[in-house]
């Protein structure tokens, strides 16, 4: 059980004219040069305190009716509690009341609550136009995997499994815990349950004097909460499941859950994503959560102890309620068998992927040059793009083409608001292991999908053990088990 930052890069190029009437996408730059390295996800010290305070009891079942009185004694007033887990979010905390808390038999430890970037700020690289109005209600004939485009697909023997009729169906359910979902996108309308999705994206402000200056979301009339302002999400979601207009997705017949977890700056809390894993995993019965998302954090660092133990326990009971948890690795190159630094929720997830890619269209299964790394992190690799920081040194055609929302904020992604039925839609270019992760969701959908009755340790096992071997023999601190294969996991190879 492992985590991951997640900085992924976007691509832009400048796009051609394309008429309403047109079915040709634009054409992508042969060669356009990588966004500028972007910060990691913020460290928890560097964030703003939302005025709660999280506490983990000792008990991890319940929360003893002795800690709730500890708890009013100190002046706190519990705001919300998730007594299965045995853990509180308090308000009201002085920090000598806090101090006093921590040394308490009853708690395990105790933090104040962050507000975190969890999605660092990307460079829009490229974007192409797609006219093409019509389903073809076959991911093989959509139109980007067509032109070979998607090669990543390919490489994952996708296209096989549709070829053998395998898609997925709509009773395996897949929570995309992200930035929300652009859910009338062409590639994603009718794919969404709507009963089960929600936002937890507002839970960002705590007591009276300690609130943060958060913009306020750019929310159109009429969108539901878990509407994507921001593009990230939409992009992930697409890659699991989509209409195959334009591009073909994983396992197109699943159905979708979007659990808005971050608003339209990429921004939460720990509350708000840990309340998006339960949601998944209990209302909404995800069989699969993906997470492309993550933190940096400070081990040593008052307070963090807390937060880490809140994602640990938040996973672990949905992994009880059969839902695997697949996380994102992250974009900082580092080796996470090594240093101080955890990066969660991918550390405490049930599968932490890494991304790998081409580069100028060759050697399809390299490591990604941004890649997180490292054997007792990774559990298996998946395509995630490719780039370098060398001029010309890859091209749009290496990274992963994906829905672009008809919402986004992104300046550099301005273009895709302009989707409409009937002319033109957009569609971006982005490498990350927030890129990556969704490809191990998708074949985790199609294994549910045709073994409903295997547990998360048993499609854990199916993952790793069908994966193809990469990169140098044996598990490595790339891939570890290897680089994904729903061909070989579908029993088709």
């Amino acid at each position: 059980m492992h985590p991951r930052t997640s900085r992924w890069y976007i691509a832009v190029s400048a796009l051609l004219a394309l008429a309403a009437c047109s079915d040709q996408p634009t054409s992508p730059s042969s060669a356009i040069p990588r966004a500028p390295a972007g910060p990691a996800a913020s460290v928890v010290g560097s964030g703003v305190p939302t005025g709660k305070t999280v506490v983990v009891f000792r008990d991890t079942a319940s929360i003893p009716a002795a800690g709730l009185a500890l708890l009013s004694s100190l002046g706190g007033t519990v705001s919300t509690s998730w007594d299965n887990v045995g853990v509180a979010f308090v308000t009201g905390l002085s920090v000598t009341a806090l101090n006093t808390l921590i040394t308490s038999d009853l708690v395990a430890a105790a933090g104040n609550d962050r507000i975190l970037t969890w999605l660092p700020k990307t460079k829009v690289l490229a974007v192409a136009g797609d006219a093409l109005a019509l389903p073809q209600n076959d991911p093989a004939q959509a139109r980007y995997f067509a032109d070979g485009t998607q090669w990543n697909m390919r490489i994952i023997g996708a296209d096989k499994a549709w070829a053998a009729g395998k898609q997925g169906l709509p009773s395996t359910r897949v929570a995309i815990v992200d930035t929300g979902i652009d859910y009338d996108h062409r590639e994603i309308r009718t794919l969404v349950d709507h009963t089960a999705s929600a936002s937890f994206s507002s839970l960002i402000v705590g007591e009276a004097g300690v609130e943060a200056a958060i913009p306020v979301e750019p929310q159109v009339p009429g969108d539901k909460p878990y509407m994507d302002n921001h593009f990230h999400g939409t992009h992930v979601a697409s890659t699991v499941a989509s209409n195959n207009i334009s591009v073909a997705s994983i396992a197109p017949d699943v159905t979708l859950i979007a659990v808005k977890v971050l608003n339209f700056q990429g921004s939460g809390t720990f509350e708000g994503v840990a309340s998006g894993i339960r949601h998944a995993a209990g209302p909404a019965n995800a069989d699969v959560i993906n997470m492309s998302l993550g933190a940096n954090v400070d081990p040593n660092e008052e307070g963090v102890p807390a937060l880490l133990e809140l994602m640990a326990r938040v996973i672990k009971d949905a992994e009880k309620q059969g839902a695997i948890v697949i996380s994102a690795a992250g974009n900082d190159a580092l080796n996470l068998d090594e240093g101080v630094i955890v990066s969660t929720p991918c550390e405490q997830s049930t599968m932490c992927v890494s991304a790998t890619g081409p580069l100028l269209q060759q050697n399809f299964d390299q490591p990604a040059t941004y890649t997180n790394y490292g054997i007792t992190a990774i559990e298996v690799a998946a395509p995630g793009g490719n780039a370098t920081d060398e001029e010309g040194g890859y091209v749009n055609q290496d990274l992963i083409i994906g829905a672009c929302s008809r919402r986004t904020s992104e300046p550099g992604l301005a273009v895709c608001r302009g989707n409409v039925d009937g002319g033109v839609y957009f569609y971006a270019y982005a490498a990350g292991t927030s890129m990556a992760s969704p490809h191990v969701a998708g074949v985790a959908a199609m294994i549910k999908s045709y073994n409903p009755l295997l547990s998360v340790n048993g499609l854990r096992t199916k993952i790793q053990s069908t994966a193809d071997d990469i990169g140098v023999k044996g598990r490595d601190i790339y891939s570890n088990y290897g680089r994904i294969n729903l061909a070989t996991a579908l029993g088709l190879k």
